[in-house]
């Protein structure tokens, strides 16, 4: 079975936290520079977005000052929701990447559902 991974901006991990109906996290990806590393967890900025906190694994090999293209699942942390990395990959210099084209990607896919997503993901 494959995971299914929305795309997101901060804005939208509300929508993904674990409910009383379903206490299962969800699992999301998103695109962002790592701004703040501070123990087992991370600061992902999303330009014209605000920021994440990451909670790290111990495979996540993050490096501040580049693009990365997280999965997680969404999880309540102090102060708020968070996402607990499930996998990272390096994307570079975010001087080299079109933030706005990842923006478009994550209109798209929440405004049309039913193409990205089937009913049984």
């Amino acid at each position: 079975m494959a995971l299914t991974t929305p795309r997101i901006l901060p804005g939208h991990l509300h929508a993904f936290l674990p409910s009383p109906t379903n206490r299962t996290p969800n699992a999301v990806r998103i695109f962002g520079v790592v701004a703040k590393l501070h123990g087992e967890t991370a600061t992902l900025s999303c330009p014209n977005h605000g920021e994440v906190t990451l909670v790290l694994s111990r495979d996540s090999h993050l490096q501040v000052g580049k693009m990365f293209d997280v999965v997680g699942k969404v999880v309540e942390i102090e102060g708020g929701a968070g996402i607990r990395v499930l996998g990272a990959v390096d994307c570079g210099n975010p001087n080299e990447c079109d933030y706005k084209i990842y923006e478009h990607v994550v209109e798209m896919t929440h405004r049309f559902k039913d193409v990205f997503y089937t009913a049984s993901s």
